[in-house]
């Protein structure tokens, strides 16, 4: 198999071929690089962390190709596999932890291919555990409103807005990006929440309230009233001198 002498190489080329829209390629050599992985019972830490990316890769190929239902035995195995290099890595090499891919990312993963494959139960579970790990993972709250509309998963999407920061314009998008977990395009949770505005009186209204706050800071946007990156821009605010030193001098 191509790049099989260099893991790192193989998996780049993967991400390469997944980036252009090159799935059926991809998705053969994910498989392939997996199944040879995990041919080897005598893996090292730096193998178990190159089939781990391999499984995770496997997951996003398939979501991307609309094969969730023919792979979530891939979910199982990825959660397993990190929890097998968790435990290696906390005996022999405790300074790699924080050099892992965060946990919630993979809890995210697992639910959107559950999601897919229309398995709402455990997709639920998987978001739960994604925003257990970090409160106010909007990415999670957001996809979970998405899977399952209820009450609570949209209660849990408004508390989660509260604390996600301005809309903010960048590469052409209007996005949210909270801190600790992945940006959201704003237009697809202004969707969500007036897809589900006509549930119950009050509630419904909440929904739709915070559609039309989001789409008023898009609106003063473009209309220049306000900052694209407000959170870049106060961040810049805090590094200008609060006075003209040179009046002391």
């Amino acid at each position: 198999m191509f790049g099989m002498q260099d893991p790192s190489q193989t998996l780049l080329q993967i991400e390469r071929y997944l980036e252009e829209g090159r799935l059926e390629l991809a998705e053969v050599m994910a498989t392939q690089f997996s199944e040879l992985m995990l041919a080897n019972k005598k893996r090292e830490a730096q193998d178990r962390i190159f089939l781990l990316k391999g499984l995770r890769l496997m997951c996003d190929i398939a979501l991307a190709r609309g094969k969730a239902a023919q792979n979530l035995s891939t979910i199982k195995r990825m959660h397993t596999e990190r929890k097998s290099l968790t435990t290696l890595l906390r005996k022999h090499a405790p300074a790699m932890l924080d050099a892992m891919q965060p946990e919630h990312e993979d809890h995210l993963r697992a639910g959107r291919l559950y999601a897919a494959a229309g398995k709402h139960k455990a997709a639920a579970k998987a978001y739960a555990k994604c925003e257990a790990l970090v409160p106010g993972h909007l990415a999670a709250a957001l996809a979970a409103a998405q899977s399952s509309p209820s009450k609570a998963t949209l209660q849990r999407l408004l508390t989660t807005l509260a604390s996600a920061g301005p809309v903010i314009h960048a590469q052409g998008l209007f996005l949210l990006r909270p801190d600790g977990s992945p940006e959201v395009h704003a237009d697809h949770v202004v969707a969500t929440l007036r897809q589900n505005s006509s549930m119950a009186a009050g509630f419904g209204e909440r929904c739709e309230a915070e559609a039309q706050r989001l789409e008023a800071q898009k609106a003063a946007i473009i209309a220049g009233e306000q900052a694209a990156n407000e959170q870049l821009q106060s961040a810049l605010n805090a590094l200008q001198p609060k006075h003209d030193y040179y009046e002391y001098g």
